[in-house]
């Protein structure tokens, strides 16, 4: 079926694409956010909001792995398969369970860039669905893609929770090591 553009006929699938490209530049921008919005000054260095969020004890893990998940519900919503889904989630229990160490964590978070990572996987699978007959649209979200993602990222930011509410019962957060 072929749909007339401005510039002409346009494929169905180009025009669904045009649909998925959205949501696809979405997750691409809360990664940016989350891992590499803030550039060092006279470097080539950059992170996000997630090792400053990771500061802040139990709390700053837990909201940064609810944050990327945005980016696998996304993922979920344009329909990537469970395997790159798995690898997804794969990225925010490294990033949750070793970013919840103080300072260790942190740094690890500053390099390791999970979000960024899982918003390649998305447009890496997005885009090899392009030269095929691509059978992704934009679907509106359904209430079994939130419960898959929710189940997937409840217990990996309770993980997080918890070896981040260990350190901080055990008095080691950023926040001791500064201020003893």
């Amino acid at each position: 079926m072929l749909l007339k553009g401005a510039t002409g006929a346009v494929s169905a699938v180009q025009c669904r694409m045009e649909l998925v490209r959205p949501h696809e530049k979405q997750a691409e921008v809360v990664a940016h956010i989350l891992d590499d919005v803030i550039r060092i000054p006279g470097t080539n260095l950059r992170f996000g909001i997630d090792p400053i969020l990771g500061l802040i004890p139990v709390i700053g893990d837990i909201l940064t792995v609810f944050c990327g998940a945005f980016i696998v519900l996304t993922a979920r919503r344009l329909g990537v398969s469970s395997a790159e889904l798995a690898r997804m989630t794969y990225h925010q229990l490294l990033n949750g369970a070793i970013g919840a160490i103080p300072v260790a964590g942190d740094i690890y978070s500053f390099g390791f860039k999970s979000h960024a990572k899982n918003s390649a996987l998305l447009v890496r699978t997005v885009k090899q669905g392009e030269g095929r007959a691509c059978p992704m649209v934009a679907p509106s979200l359904k209430l079994a893609d939130v419960g898959l993602v929710s189940a997937l990222t409840a217990p990996v930011a309770l993980l997080a929770g918890l070896i981040g509410w260990w350190f901080w019962k055990r008095n080691m957060s950023l926040i001791s090591f500064l201020f003893s």
